[in-house]
């Protein structure tokens, strides 16, 4: 591939002292291509500066030390003194050592048509008087944390002493136990059948018993009737003569017959 032709004579060079340079027209090809032209300035200490230009258009600002951007002391309040605008592209802020990136301002305000995404490994929060999130919908996800949505164990142990990894062994170790009562069933039912036969015994005692009960209830009721009680009984007799009253006490219906005083 041949080389390709470099013509030295449209180079324009001019000094303005001994600090400051100004070229145009170079040949040298380089990323962008020609140069279109170069301001070039240094220091005694060695301090140097570079604004230029490129054939593809591009405009680099280089500064060895700090470079620092000044607007709008003649202004109005409340207008825009620095203006960056991107029309087409993106705009990268980098920061290639120390990494610190700094915005100060009484309000700062970041919008977006589509998405904000911050990526980062520790990201924080800070206000001294609210933070407020507001959207149709909020979702947090992670490990541990009080925005994490919490479990069965976690909800029911929520504003209280106990942890939730002790809750959740201990309603483990509950289930063992009622795992272990269950399979010990069988070794129950012979003292189930002793039960079921005591209680057998008692019903029959008391079925035997029943006679006795209600002559002694007949006989309270006709001494009530029969005494000071039974004028104001008398509604309450014509009431309960229809029917009679009963009592099912394991031995089958047994009316008890009203007295005649009611």
């Amino acid at each position: 591939m041949a080389e390709r032709k470099q013509n030295w004579y449209t180079r324009f060079t001019k000094w303005f002292g001994p600090s400051l340079y100004l070229e145009s027209g170079n040949p040298l090809m380089g990323l962008g291509g020609l140069a279109a032209f170069t301001l070039f300035s240094t220091t005694k200490k060695g301090k140097k500066f570079s604004l230029g230009m490129k054939e593809n258009g591009l405009v680099s600002l280089n500064a060895d030390a700090s470079l620092e951007i000044i607007a709008g002391e003649e202004n109005d309040d409340g207008g825009e003194d620095i203006l960056i605008h991107s029309r087409n592209g993106a705009i990268d802020i980098k920061v290639n050592k120390n990494g610190d990136v700094r915005i100060y301002g009484s309000n700062v305000s970041i919008k977006a048509e589509a998405a904000i995404d911050l990526n980062a490994r520790v990201i924080r929060l800070k206000g001294d008087d609210e933070i407020s999130l507001q959207a149709p919908k909020i979702w947090s996800r992670g490990k541990k944390g009080n925005l994490v949505p919490k479990t069965w164990s976690q909800a029911a142990t929520f504003g209280s002493f106990i942890g939730s990894d002790a809750f959740s062994g201990f309603l483990e170790k509950g289930l063992q136990e009622a795992a272990g009562i269950v399979d010990g069933l069988d070794d129950l039912t012979p003292k189930l059948e002793g039960l079921a036969g005591q209680a057998g015994d008692l019903a029959k005692g008391l079925g035997d018993q029943l006679p006795g009960m209600t002559d002694q209830l007949t006989g309270q009721l006709q001494a009530f009737a029969e005494g000071p009680g039974a004028e104001l009984g008398s509604s309450l007799g014509d009431a309960l003569k229809p029917g009679g009253a009963f009592a099912n006490l394991g031995d089958g219906f047994k009316e008890i017959k009203i007295p005649t005083g009611y």
